[in-house]
């Protein structure tokens, strides 16, 4: 009895294993904006980096600023941008700093940009959109790679919120990733990259 136990731990654990030479899904830090309105005291542009929390860049932070932009972070944001209507290509290379093309997270992907160029775009209603003031997203597969929230307009009411903030929204991080999440529902997991663009229709 033991002995069968054992091996069948052992072949639990080696189904549980990644197989020598497998492809391992890529890990993402998603990157995006949240623009609010200035006349509620919300920063107007925010660019936000979600890093692992213990991150020495993330100060623990639920959401935290991405000081400059980095690798392909830029054209992802700009691209995305371009499909809801937004040009922010200006803004983002003066804001904060320039864009750094180098890429220092390791263990991490960036932005797919290739795949983001040749992505299928998907458009929804506004009001279809899991989170108050997503305006875009991409995703791999449905791994979302970049994002841009924009409250502006939204009253707060509308966003379920007593009081404004400065990124226009009142949530953690854990809240806009399942909003993330379902905003990816209906995408094939397979697809290379999709942008997903919320619009008044």
């Amino acid at each position: 009895m033991r002995r069968t136990l054992m091996a069948a731990a052992l072949l639990a654990w080696s189904l549980a294993r990644p197989c020598a030479g497998q492809e391992q899904p890529p890990r993402f830090l998603p990157v995006g904006i949240f623009i609010a309105s200035i006349e509620e005291g919300g920063r107007i542009f925010t660019p936000v980096r979600l890093l692992p929390f213990d991150h020495p860049e993330a100060f623990g932070h639920e959401f935290p600023n991405a000081l400059q932009l980095r690798g392909s972070e830029f054209d992802a944001i700009v691209l995305v941008g371009e499909h809801a209507g937004l040009r922010l290509s200006a803004t983002l290379q003066r804001y904060p700093q320039q864009p750094d093309p180098a890429w220092p997270f390791q263990g991490f992907e960036q932005p797919p940009i290739d795949a983001l160029r040749k992505a299928a775009v998907v458009r929804r209603a506004n009001s279809e959109a899991p989170l108050p003031g997503l305006r875009a997203a991409g995703f791999y597969g449905r791994r979302p790679v970049v994002f841009i929230v924009d409250t502006r307009g939204l009253s707060l009411a509308a966003r379920g919120m007593e009081r404004p903030t400065t990124m226009g929204l009142d949530i953690n991080r854990a809240v806009f990733l399942k909003a993330l999440e379902r905003a990816a529902v209906g995408l094939a997991a397979t697809a290379d990259a999709t942008i997903v663009v919320y619009e008044s229709k």
